[in-house]
């Protein structure tokens, strides 16, 4: 862990307190070899905690419960799962599964995805998705950890039971608006933010979840040739731009779009750039790197550094 200071929005600008950020690796492998070798060398560097997504690559909970049993020492998330594709009862019953199998270093990572991909991707209607998320941890958070639940909802009704012996997983609720951030600061361990600056961590999300966790995540390129790599980013993750909670992050940090999110240039470069994220309140910060084995080797190297000073 790097140590840091941030300010504490209970202080002046003069008062600064201590706290030590966690540097994390994200990853999203299409084979699971990959995130074999990405993980342990994640776990070699120091890092905390080995994070992947629910997109079209390999499936992160099969993918996590493999890397944990193959890889120790290191944390493992999901950077998210959405709720409409997985009945509570069963995603509690993975992530127990996952955190048996892996010693109890599963956090998992839940959100409420996009309308865009809940309507034209699958065929399901967005309404609503504050309500159902509060529907979907009073289902699951009593399975994770009593394992049986009774409750009755307008979007989610579960009575069941599960037995999984272990402990109960970690869980991080993706958040960006005032209500979702709250309800991620009362019933889960803290948030998972993604094309969100320091200004915003700063200003909106730290204080929207009072103390709860943030695990910043934070697109990184460690190259010479800055304008190119922001030209790539600007077509590569556009889509970011144009979901209507991720376009609201970035009109609140005062960019144009998500290139300006990247954390590009030399290896000091970026470090100073994560170094706001930590400033601003963020616990956790997830490096998702770009480029090419250049710029991966260098972040390595970089993340390796961080945690060997802490």
């Amino acid at each position: 862990m790097r140590s840091s200071k941030r300010r504490s929005a209970n202080c002046s600008t003069e008062c600064e307190q201590e706290f030590a950020v966690k540097i994390s690796w994200f990853d999203s492998p299409s084979e699971i070899d990959a995130a074999l070798e990405t993980a342990e060398r994640a776990r070699a560097a120091g890092l905390h905690r080995y994070w992947n997504p629910q997109v079209a690559n390999a499936d992160p909970m099969v993918t996590l419960a493999i890397v944990g049993r193959e890889v120790p020492d290191i944390g493992l998330g999901t950077s998210v799962v959405a709720m409409q594709t997985t009945f509570a009862g069963t995603l509690a019953a993975q992530s127990r599964t996952i955190n048996q199998a892996t010693g109890g270093r599963f956090c998992l990572g839940l959100g409420a995805s996009h309308q865009p991909a809940m309507e034209l991707q699958y065929g399901i209607e967005w309404r609503k998705p504050y309500t159902h998320m509060v529907e979907y941890l009073d289902a699951l958070l009593p399975l994770l950890n009593e394992q049986r639940v009774s409750t009755t909802g307008e979007f989610v009704t579960h009575h069941t039971q599960i037995n999984i012996p272990g402990p109960a997983p970690e869980i991080m609720l993706a958040a960006m608006g005032p209500k979702m951030l709250a309800l991620a600061g009362e019933r889960t361990g803290g948030t998972i933010t993604w094309m969100t600056g320091p200004k915003t961590i700063a200003s909106h999300i730290r204080p929207g979840i009072g103390s709860g966790a943030i695990a910043a995540g934070v697109p990184v390129w460690i190259t010479d040739d800055v304008e190119s790599a922001r030209a790539i980013t600007a077509e590569a993750l556009k889509i970011y731009g144009q979901l209507p909670s991720y376009r609201a992050m970035l009109d609140r940090e005062g960019v144009a779009g998500p290139e300006d999110m990247l954390l590009a240039g030399d290896s000091d470069t970026v470090r100073a750039g994560l170094e706001e994220y930590a400033a601003a309140g963020a616990d956790e910060i997830a490096m998702n790197v770009l480029g090419p084995k250049e710029s991966i080797d260098a972040a390595f190297d970089l993340a390796a550094d961080m945690g060997a000073e802490g």
